[in-house]
């Protein structure tokens, strides 16, 4: 039985049998963790617990009995690995430091994207001082260059590829590096233009688009957007873009009553045109279960109508134009001019997207990414990187 994977990360420097429990310390400054012996038992990471191939649970979780409690706990192989035995007669169970150190909040657990990496919100005053990218043959030619490019979308929220060659040929190449294109009703790869008259949406003009997300009317709003560009001819256009990170937090700190309404309260979206009628509904910020930021969801251009008892509907538009007021205030903008060879990527659960009106031709080759994907993607990476 060797599937528990070692960590030098977190090392057990004793383990006492408890009433119910199993109290852990460990060789690092951390303080001592206590684990349920029923727990325990769930999460073995022995052969006959876990696959250790597939990594999914072979033991039957609704089998183990009340009342089970270990009879013996053995530390192995230099406080890496932890063995216990168990009062009703069946095989050990094997459990590694680092996992159970990650799952009592000490490390990175395997949600982790990127361990040590972590996003930096930017507003005002605390913008970018350069704009994250990487060029299109780094990103293409090994895991270094798609390494970088991810990370910068994890850190920033968005980056730019630069000599991105103008066809939807390398547009499709580039965004495989990341994992399959998702379809939805505009298609895998589509077209945008104000040229483009298959659906009617503001995005296909050349009006101004304030800053918002995408699919508010999905249950499962796209994690990545992807903008190559492929022609311009004309003036204005920019690209904008605001961190929701930043903005849901600094409401966060300033008006805690609002921020609270905003993560409670779910607004529906909806898009409609002949033979379609998307819906779904989600509050503006949502948390993750640990209280921390996990997507933002705006589209007033979206917003199906919804009524609440008087009073919440008074608090919800206060707090919903406080918000708005905030992603529109262009000291919060970063505003991109992209021209053909560049290529935007951006977190679609965490950056707002927006465009100046233009004069001219501007044609963009585009598509979506589930965010499942970019997650593991970017969490394989940084474990290859690691070894």
């Amino acid at each position: 039985m060797n599937a528990v994977t070692k960590s030098k990360a977190a090392a057990i420097a004793k383990a006492e049998l408890a009433d119910g429990g199993l109290q852990v310390a460990w060789t690092e400054d951390w303080p001592p963790s206590r684990f349920e012996y029923f727990w325990l038992r769930d999460h073995g990471e022995d052969e006959n617990s876990l696959d250790p191939k597939t990594r999914q649970r072979r033991v039957d979780t609704f089998a183990i009995p009340a009342g089970l409690r270990a009879t013996a706990a053995e530390i192995e192989d230099g406080g890496q690995r932890l063995r216990l035995h168990w009062s009703d007669g069946g095989p050990p169970s094997l459990h590694s430091a680092g996992q159970l150190a990650a799952l009592a909040g000490l490390t990175p657990g395997d949600e982790a994207m990127a361990p040590g990496l972590a996003p930096r919100p930017w507003a005002e005053g605390k913008m970018p001082e350069s704009l994250p990218g990487v060029d299109y043959d780094v990103v293409m030619a090994g895991e270094a260059g798609l390494r970088a490019w991810l990370e910068a979308i994890h850190v920033w929220g968005f980056a730019l590829v630069t000599g991105v060659p103008g066809t939807e040929e390398a547009t499709r190449a580039l965004a495989r590096r990341i994992g399959p294109i998702r379809e939805t009703i505009f298609g895998g790869l589509w077209t945008l233009s104000s040229e483009v008259k298959e659906h009617d949406d503001t995005a296909y003009s050349t009006l101004f688009l304030g800053p918002h997300t995408d699919a508010t009317y999905s249950h499962d709003a796209p994690g990545l957007q992807m903008f190559n560009c492929l022609q311009f001819d004309g003036e204005g256009g920019e690209s904008i873009l605001v961190d929701g990170l930043a903005i849901a937090e600094n409401l966060r700190a300033e008006r805690p009553e609002d921020f609270e309404i905003l993560t409670r309260i779910k607004v529906p979206g909806q898009y409609i045109e002949p033979g379609v009628h998307l819906r779904a509904e989600r509050p503006p910020i949502r948390l993750d279960a640990r209280g921390k930021f996990l997507q933002i969801t705006v589209n007033n251009y979206d917003r199906a109508p919804f009524r609440l008892p008087e009073a919440e509907m008074a608090a919800f538009y206060r707090a919903y134009g406080e918000l708005h007021r905030r992603i529109n205030e262009r000291a919060n903008w970063l505003s991109i001019p992209l021209r053909p060879g560049n290529t935007l990527i951006f977190d679609n659960w965490r950056t707002l997207h927006g465009r100046m009106a233009y004069l001219g031709k501007r044609v963009f080759c585009g598509c979506y990414h589930n965010r499942e994907d970019f997650e593991s993607r970017l969490r394989v990476a940084s474990s290859s990187a690691e070894t």
